[in-house]
């Protein structure tokens, strides 16, 4: 209950100051109000969203190229061409395709640009050849027709460009670079010299994990990333890896957690094709020997976070890609989604031991088909969203107010792009807020938790009596 007598708001607003604080373990910046709890009034504060303080060991971006440096610090004077259509050069050079549904109505002008897909995710390639009739779309740019490569590839994105015309040089100086760097070209490229020499029945297979360490800091080299097949290679076994076949006609679909899933669609951000996820990446020796931690490797949540974190010793092309960050970012959400769903799809046996114990509480829950039983897939509890996870958290909440009564207030908390906080951390770079959306989630969090604290301990509502962690929406 709320004692308006005791309502006492300051008026002043309260400025979290600079991106200063430094994690002690990989260099990454943070404001001082994230650090962890267990630090709150140190003077050497911890932090734990990038690296677990210390156990994620991940290489960091190598230097990127000249000509990609000089278009992302806006020295070369098509800098501002190159980021306004940043999605169109990058989908270009991309060997895959992105197979989910983009819903462009949102972008009519009237706001920000932004990136929203639907339905179910996931990347195809197709064959090294287009069929007959068909235009050459992306790893098959690399091979047929390269003669004609730079028309072939603006006559095939320009029609989606409506803003302006592609900048022919740039398409061409960009094609010279992935060519000299990118190891995935140089491999799609010695698949071009064997069709160009005769060799007919060609096939590329892409490994799912070579001898390289995920924690190497080596740039790959061709044979560490694909091996090239002639002759008779019907009966290969791939196992994980992908064979891409000379002509077959259809398109098949990248594994999510293939290491080469990310640096195939995104050439832009992985110029060289390294940096990639792997399954194989291990923790750092000093958490294997803790005996409280539990886990063989690194997930690709954990990954993803590492990678998008702003260092001062790195040069993160990927948090300085603006628009192609947004696509990034959305693309790597759904894989973490839809990891989840195929782990609880996979232990259904063990989840569904909660709510079907037997034949009676099937017939309670209304599915007196027995056709039905034991069909559906069920989401446990602790899946954030999900039906019994919203049910619980309205569940907690309805025995708060049986026992103390009822709120007065219904207090929403929504994220301000013009927080000072927001505005001179990407000033520092030349950026619009939508151009760093992970820069205004970590604002609104520390935000939110510090109005949290404030409720708790401040009293400004009256001592609080009860409380619950409820779903946060970003």
């Amino acid at each position: 209950m709320v004692s308006v007598n005791m309502l006492l708001f300051n008026s002043e607003y309260m400025d979290f100051g600079e991106m200063d604080r430094c994690c002690h373990h990989y260099g990454a910046l943070f404001w001082y109000a994230e650090r962890l709890a267990m630090s709150k009034q140190s003077s050497n504060p911890k932090f734990s969203k990038c690296c677990l303080q210390g156990k994620i060991s991940v290489p960091l971006f190598p230097s990127p190229p000249v000509l990609l440096q000089n278009l992302l610090s806006g020295i070369d004077p098509r800098s501002r061409h190159f980021f306004e259509h940043i999605r169109t050069y990058n989908s270009m050079f991309a060997f895959t395709s992105l197979g989910g549904k983009v819903d462009a109505n949102m972008n009519d002008g009237g706001g920000p640009s932004q990136f929203v897909i639907s339905g179910q995710n996931y990347h195809r390639i197709g064959s090294l050849l287009p069929t007959e009739g068909q235009k050459p779309k992306f790893a098959q740019l690399y091979i047929y027709d390269t003669k004609n490569e730079v028309a072939n590839r603006m006559g095939h994105f320009s029609e989606r460009s409506s803003r302006s015309s592609l900048d022919q040089s740039l398409v061409n100086d960009l094609m010279k670079m992935i060519d000299e760097s990118n190891v995935f070209a140089k491999t799609f490229r010695r698949v071009r010299d064997h069709i160009e020499d005769g060799v007919e029945n060609v096939a590329l297979r892409l490994f799912h994990n070579r001898h390289q360490n995920p924690n190497s800091y080596n740039l790959p080299n061709v044979d560490e990333v694909a091996a090239l097949i002639v002759g008779d290679f019907d009966s290969s076994d791939c196992g994980r890896d992908i064979i891409i076949r000379t002509q077959n006609g259809y398109l098949q679909r990248i594994p999510k957690y293939h290491v080469s899933f990310l640096p195939l669609q995104y050439p832009i951000i992985f110029p060289y094709g390294n940096g990639k996820y792997a399954k194989g990446i291990s923790f750092s020796i000093e958490s294997t020997n803790d005996c409280d931690w539990k886990r063989e490797g690194v997930s690709f949540r954990e990954w993803v976070a590492f990678r998008l974190q702003e260092r001062g010793n790195e040069c993160n092309m990927l948090i300085r890609s603006r628009r192609l960050l947004q696509k990034f970012v959305v693309d790597c959400y759904s894989m973490i989604e839809s990891g989840r769903l195929f782990f609880y799809r996979n232990r259904q046996h063990i989840i569904r031991r909660e709510v079907l114990s037997g034949i009676q509480e099937a017939i309670d829950r209304g599915d007196t088909n027995a056709a039905t039983i034991g069909s559906r897939i069920m989401l446990p509890s602790s899946f954030t969203g999900g039906r019994r996870y919203m049910f619980n958290n309205c569940q907690d909440a309805m025995a708060i107010c049986k026992a103390f009564g009822y709120p007065d207030l219904f207090i929403t908390m929504t994220c301000n792009p013009k927080w000072p906080e927001i505005e001179r951390q990407i000033a520092k770079h030349g950026l619009s807020t939508y151009e760093r959306p992970d820069i205004a989630c970590r604002v609104l969090r520390a935000k939110l938790d510090q109005l949290m604290a404030d409720f708790r301990k401040g009293e400004f509502f009256g001592k609080t009596m009860a409380g619950t962690l409820t779903f946060v929406s970003y």
